[in-house]
């Protein structure tokens, strides 16, 4: 959405000027110790194929991609049979595996069959194997069997076998049991993701006859070996944006498109068996299997606070609950709420430490909603679904803060907040730095979600990776809500990730295969702003007044004393900068850079030509009350701290 407000545009000066600039040492305001947050929706295999660890793709049929959008058509995509004569297929007879996960997996096994039969994935565009980690396999058989599964996985490009597990199997016709494979590390790792899993059974034994399987699973060692967990490498990943919240689970991916579709947290807690899955908006259908207690777990083992979203009765599309039919909507919200946050005295609490979670969640944070000014839910936003959800939760949970996702707020009081969202070009956003200075102190905000997604002045089509200088607009932009830190009280990134192979083509923070993690220009200004944030602000005078270009900044005192000074650069070939610090300071300042070949350069994997973006740090000694900041690139984010 655009920014609803009138935007004041600084000159930026691309010629070489030096500037003063007086930091004081008075008390300012105290900022928002959430300021630097993060978006986290399942989108372009974020969720599955991402920060979830599961490797198996299409693991439990739960639905498939049809023309490009998600559906619940049950196929045996990513499946290939092993074996001469082998057959796939989805079935539905009884019994199955339970009520949500109606499909499952028919192999059927010729006469005379010898050797080994069975059936292989191929992943999220290929799996990583690596022999430093542990990983689990398991899968649901149903049928007639005795003797031994084979779990193994195999290397495409050679055909070799990477590793191989074994388990004696006893299953039966009439029920499902679960084979569960001894955890292993791989003899044999490889850097590149072509690889699929198999699962493989003696053929004799089943000659003539089929066999049933479902719920497979593969798991890499997850991010502090959680059962059911996230993927390690990407969640550190996650963790070097140095973030303090994250709103979740979305986001358009939570409203679903259509009605009876939207996100639903009661289908996805407990035994994966009993999670059926959702389609999502993006395109994909999803497992659920990373979940509302997962993505909790996940806000405290990385120290986040959530910011919950909450199901307001809008669809992708315009399907608008009416009135007379959204009180079920609102209950199950407040189910929701207690399911988190109540103790285990009542119902839902107790239902949440029946799973594995004794200790209640803390939810700061609540957002009504999500974008409800589009797809022409605004009028029913402010008339009644707004009130429905704020009221309830307000009288029982009055130190939440609430968000509306429209401005102003349909509930005026003082203390609601608003949510922003911001997709421009980059210009916009080199034009946004003084945007939040009349903001009113009444009425906090987040910007909710933000990103360049144009270069310089363009329209569509999007880009796919950012340039410095589209991330350094983003950057001017975020100086803005630093200097306003009072109010802004959040801001976040609109893509935190998306799967490369998936989603090449618009940006986010980060990129991921299988096996890599590509980081954006836009990562790196984030997390260096995120890094060096402090508990309050401090005022910047400059000779030519605040928020001339080509050079932006912020300053902040932590707590502890320390003064982060953060200036950028945008632009400006030969830009120069003195600074002098009022009050008590250290003499020497730490300076942290970050820096890239030029403007235009953008960061890649690095089969692709690898992170052009570089950060740097060294000392600056202050001469005669001063220092003396030069800029080695016209684009470029340095932070001074004393």
């Amino acid at each position: 959405m655009l920014l609803p407000s009138i935007l004041l545009s600084w000159a930026t000066v691309a010629v070489a000027q030096t500037q003063l600039l007086t930091v004081s040492d008075a008390r300012g305001n105290a900022t928002s110790p959430i300021h630097y947050g993060a978006l986290y929706e399942d989108i372009y295999q974020s969720g599955d194929g991402g920060f979830y660890a599961e490797l198996i793709r299409n693991r439990a049929f739960q639905g498939s991609r049809q023309n490009g959008q998600a559906s619940p058509i049950k196929t045996t995509d990513y499946w290939t049979p092993i074996g001469n004569g082998v057959r796939i297929a989805v079935d539905t007879s009884q019994p199955q595996l339970s009520t949500a996960l109606q499909g499952h997996l028919r192999v059927d096994v010729p006469t005379g069959s010898t050797g080994l039969v069975g059936i292989s994935n191929a992943g999220y565009y290929g799996m990583s194997v690596d022999s430093a980690k542990r990983y689990a396999a398991s899968v649901y058989v149903r049928g007639a069997y005795n003797g031994n599964a084979r779990a193994q996985f195999r290397n495409k490009l050679n055909n070799r076998v990477l590793h191989t597990v074994n388990a004696s199997v006893a299953s039966r016709a009439d029920g499902w049991t679960q084979i569960s494979w001894p955890i292993f590390t791989p003899s044999q790792g490889v850097s590149t993701p072509n690889n699929t899993f198999e699962f493989l059974f003696d053929a004799a034994p089943l000659a003539g006859r089929s066999i049933y399987l479902n719920l497979f699973s593969v798991f890499k060692q997850t991010y502090q070996n959680r059962y059911n967990g996230m993927r390690e490498d990407l969640t550190n990943a996650f963790v070097g944006l140095k973030t303090k919240n994250i709103r979740l689970p979305g986001g358009n991916n939570m409203e679903g498109p259509r009605f009876g579709e939207e996100w639903k947290w009661n289908e996805t807690i407990g035994d994966l068996r009993n999670r059926n899955g959702h389609i999502g908006v993006w395109g994909d259908e999803q497992t659920d299997g990373f979940g509302l207690l997962e993505m909790m777990q996940w806000c405290r083992d990385t120290n986040q606070a959530p910011i919950l979203g909450i199901f307001a009765g809008l669809h992708i599309g315009g399907n608008v609950v009416p009135r007379e039919q959204l009180q079920p909507y609102v209950d199950s919200a407040m189910n929701q709420l207690e399911f988190l946050m109540g103790d285990r005295s009542t119902r839902f609490g107790a239902q949440r430490a029946s799973l594995g979670y004794p200790e209640a969640f803390n939810i700061p944070y609540i957002e009504i909603g999500n974008e409800d000014f589009l797809w022409g839910g605004e009028q029913s936003y402010r008339d009644y679904r707004f009130a429905a959800f704020y009221n309830p939760i307000h009288a029982k949970y009055p130190n939440i803060k609430l968000i509306s996702s429209v401005i102003p707020s349909p509930v005026q009081n003082p203390g609601t907040w608003l949510d922003i969202h911001i997709y421009q070009n980059q210009d916009r956003f080199a034009n946004e730095y003084a945007a939040f200075d009349q903001t009113d102190r009444n009425y906090p905000v987040i910007v909710g979600e933000y990103a360049a997604i144009f270069k310089n002045s363009d329209g569509f089509p999007e880009i796919g990776a950012q340039t410095m200088g589209m991330s350094l607009s983003e950057g001017i932009m975020l100086l803005g809500t630093e200097r306003n830190a009072d109010v802004i009280r959040g801001v976040a990134h609109g893509a935190m990730d998306k799967h490369y192979d998936r989603e090449p083509n618009t940006v986010a923070l980060m990129k991921h295969t299988a096996t890599q993690i590509l980081k954006s220009n836009s990562y790196y200004v984030s997390s260096l702003l995120a890094t060096y944030f402090g508990d309050e602000t401090l005022k910047v005078d400059t000779q030519f007044g605040e928020g001339i270009g080509p050079v932006y900044w912020s300053a902040q005192r932590t707590n502890a004393g320390a003064k982060y000074l953060k200036l950028l650069n945008y632009y400006g070939p030969g830009s120069v900068v003195e600074v002098q610090f009022q009050g008590s300071h250290k003499t020497t300042a730490e300076v942290i850079t970050l820096s890239s070949p030029g403007c235009e350069s953008i960061n890649n994997l690095p089969g692709l030509g690898g992170e052009t973006s570089t950060i740097t740090s060294g000392t600056l000694t202050e001469q005669n009350g001063r220092f003396r900041v030069a800029f080695g690139s016209p684009c470029e984010l340095k932070v001074l701290v004393v």
